[in-house]
């Protein structure tokens, strides 16, 4: 499949969680390049795409965090949005359901980080609307 890993970090709302999260992350040199915070009262999610996925999540849990490595769908588009409502367009008529999504800037393009309700038809359709996707980069 072409996907990518993202890091879900459950995150109790209580000052500083964040910031001992981020800390940790600098000490040890891992860059954020995409973040995405979804939260209630009592607790939030913390999506990471970052320089190192596997290194931060270990780190991470080693350090007491409830973490999750998970697949979601990277697709790349022109940095307007008129392609980012094209690509959207492109999936919802193919059938596909996003759960969520967050979006950053990569070398001048636009990237689309979706989880899907199913990766393989979205991943399926992506590729047969002719879609970009960014395969296993960390």
């Amino acid at each position: 499949m072409k996907t990518i890993k993202q890091i879900s970090i459950f995150l109790e709302n209580q000052r500083g969680k964040l910031s001992d999260i981020l800390t940790a992350l600098k000490d040890q040199n891992i860059e954020i390049q995409a973040a995405s915070v979804a939260d209630t009262t009592e607790y939030g999610i913390l999506r990471l795409i970052t320089s190192d996925q596997v290194k931060a999540a270990r780190l991470l849990s080693a350090k007491g965090h409830l973490v999750n490595l998970n697949e979601v769908l990277a697709i790349q588009v022109e940095p307007d949005t008129a392609a980012f409502a094209d690509a959207i367009d492109a999936l919802t008529s193919g059938g596909c359901s996003i759960s969520y999504l967050y979006t950053f800037h990569k070398d001048g393009k636009l990237v689309l980080i979706i989880r899907p309700a199913n990766l393989e038809i979205t991943e399926r359709v992506a590729t047969e609307k002719g879609l970009t996707l960014i395969q296993g980069w960390e």
